[in-house]
């Protein structure tokens, strides 16, 4: 038996934690300063507010790769071009429905968790998986292109709504 694969790739804008570590580091940097008049204890922290910055500034960069195999889910965040995580997988079975992301069907949901994992542009169109989990309900977005849905379609047609 042959795997269907798809496989899916956006750039995304950086999410919220980066500017917070960025300014965190920052922050770090000019405390380190003012703390090298008193005593040396400011070189380490100028040392972990550089560290900071240095680390967060690689996160600028954000990728989010789909691999969508038999209608299962793999969605993994690449960082910089280098670093590569998996952030969320899901099974076909576990997905009760997908709809654009603008759904009035969503409207009527709550949802544990929301995970936003598409380009965060305005002018681009997502995918809501609604997955359910340990009696949980979960939203994710995705950014999917046409090869992607038709995918999704052959496996679970009868859970694919307004695509």
């Amino acid at each position: 038996m042959n795997d269907s694969y798809v496989e899916y790739a956006v750039k995304s804008k950086p999410e919220a934690n980066f500017y917070i570590g960025v300014l965190s580091g920052l922050l770090c940097i000019a405390f380190g300063v003012f703390l090298l008049l008193f005593d040396l204890v400011g070189i380490a922290v100028v040392m972990i507010g550089i560290f900071l910055v240095c680390f967060f500034f690689r996160m600028r960069k954000v990728e989010y790769e789909y691999i969508i195999t038999n209608g299962n889910v793999e969605i993994s965040a690449i960082y910089a071009a280098s670093t590569r995580k998996v952030k969320k997988q899901f099974d076909a079975t576990l997905i009760k429905y997908i709809c654009p992301g603008d759904s009035k069907r969503l409207d009527g949901e709550k949802f544990e968790k929301r995970y936003d994992y598409t380009s965060k542009k305005k002018d681009t169109s997502s995918v809501a998986a609604v997955v359910e989990r340990d009696e949980k309900t979960e939203l994710v977005l995705m950014e999917l292109n046409d090869k992607c849905i038709d995918h999704m379609k052959s496996y679970i047609r009868h859970k694919v709504y307004e695509l």
